[in-house]
């Protein structure tokens, strides 16, 4: 209880000092937020400059906003970058002049449903063009406005700059990584991303503590699309990525639901419903890409296709808006997700091949592990079922998935089948290239 409640502390403190900081593809908040992690964590940047190509992708200028805001002539400000970044939309040009209302509304975006609320855009980041500038307004506001001219001054400028992304690697005894990743760019946005570095960074602190790792783990944090297409393109040990998993929207009241590899039956994939089958009721399970979709399209994209997974709490009714804002960031939520990340690493370290060592039905009373089928059924039927499938072709997770319960269950009644000397273990780790296990005497 004390270690959520530290957590749940830490993650708080990241999001309070950081979600208004104006995060961009590349910018000096976004360099600087990195440079923070990275100093505190200790652990590697990987640093491309601007015009660096990454595949067919090219890092682009830093953005630069030193000030920003719309007012009337009479000097009554109705925007203004300080109050909220959202009120300006990322990588807007420079520009200062008196503008008529009808040319004025072309740059003003408001919420298609939320009229009180700010809408975020961000897509002038993919393609910049130098030469655009708007504003994000309520609608609420934007319907007063009956002036014939409006004052707007936007002071930005387009730089060389960075393009920084965190990679921790946590090596185990098998080079086999399995990646976690989430994005560092949105400003003034918690869910979007900023809850995502925060949990993932306490799993990581959690690995990191482990006496023994039997798979290699890595972390990257980085500019939503930019950063994926740095690792692929200028990463160490590629080669060596197995499987990955995309955080998105962690830190909401919904239950968190998935999207699946390409594939969609991958050891991860496989993992993550098992996983999920005990965590969430209420769960989406969903195709490719079709929650958000961020990063695993590079990952699991054309010439890579390393099976990446996404979790996401979805919808959020506040995506994209300033209500994505530390009073919509449950901390409950953010924890079980915490808990729901450390189950799926667990099953990765701890997935074995269990071998009976006795025949016929266990004597389940005299070990002290009879389920009274009157009172759990399935569970009752489950143990049947987990001891005819222990014959050394199959792990705990295919048992898991055969018997249809939890990894969880299964492991917990091996466990106790081996501390009676009625089972042993056999080691294994899933084949690189293939969707089943491979099996190591």
């Amino acid at each position: 209880m004390v270690d959520a409640e530290n957590r749940k502390r830490r993650m708080k403190s990241l999001i309070d000092r950081y979600y208004l900081w104006n995060r961009v593809s590349v910018g000096d908040d976004t360099s600087r937020f990195v440079s923070e992690l990275a100093k505190q964590l200790q652990v590697n940047v990987l640093s491309l400059p601007t015009g660096t190509q990454c595949l067919t992708w090219t890092v682009p200028h830093k953005w630069v906003v030193r000030e920003a805001y719309l007012e009337t002539m009479d000097g009554r400000r109705l925007a203004d970058f300080d109050w909220n970044p959202l009120y300006l939309q990322s990588y807007s040009a420079p520009f200062s002049g008196v503008v008529d209302r009808e040319s004025l509304m072309s740059h003003i975006s408001v919420h298609p449903q939320l009229e009180d609320r700010l809408i975020y855009l961000n897509r002038w980041q993919y393609w910049q063009k130098h030469d655009q500038w708007g504003f994000s307004m309520p609608a609420s506001v934007v319907r007063t406005m009956k002036d014939a001219e409006y004052r707007v001054h936007i002071d930005t400028s387009f730089e060389e700059g960075t393009l920084d992304v965190i990679d921790w690697t946590l090596p185990g005894e098998l080079e086999d990584t399995v990646f976690f990743a989430a994005h560092t760019c949105h400003p003034g946005q918690v869910n979007d991303g900023l809850a995502c570095v925060a949990v993932l960074i306490e799993l990581f602190r959690t690995l990191q503590k482990l006496p023994r790792r039997k798979y290699t783990y890595r972390l990257f944090l980085g500019p939503e699309y930019f950063a994926a297409a740095a690792i692929l393109a200028h990463g160490q040990n590629i080669d060596k990525l197995r499987c990955g998993f995309y955080l998105d929207m962690m830190a909401n009241l919904l239950p968190v639901s998935y999207s699946r590899s390409f594939h969609g039956n991958s050891y991860a994939d496989r993992i993550t419903r098992n996983v999920l089958l005990n965590h969430e009721f209420g769960r989406l399970d969903t195709p490719y890409r079709s929650l958000y979709g961020n990063d695993e399209m590079f990952y699991d994209g054309p010439g890579f296709e390393i099976p990446t997974v996404c979790l996401s709490r979805h919808p959020f009714p506040y995506y994209h808006t300033d209500w994505d804002d530390p009073a919509h960031c449950d901390y409950n939520s953010l924890e079980q997700s915490y808990q729901l990340l450390v189950d799926i690493v667990d099953t990765f370290e701890t997935d074995c091949v269990p071998v009976r060592l006795y025949e016929g039905p266990l004597y389940l009373s005299g070990y002290n592990l009879y389920i009274d089928p009157l009172q759990d059924r399935k569970g009752y039927d489950a143990l049947q079922a987990i001891q005819i499938y222990m014959d050394g072709k199959r792990s705990m997770l295919d048992i898991a998935e055969q018997a249809d319960v939890s990894f969880g269950f299964v492991r917990r009644f091996v466990d106790e089948l081996c501390r009676n000397n009625l089972a042993t273990r056999r080691k294994f780790c899933w084949h690189p290239s293939n969707t089943r296990e491979e099996v190591h005497a």
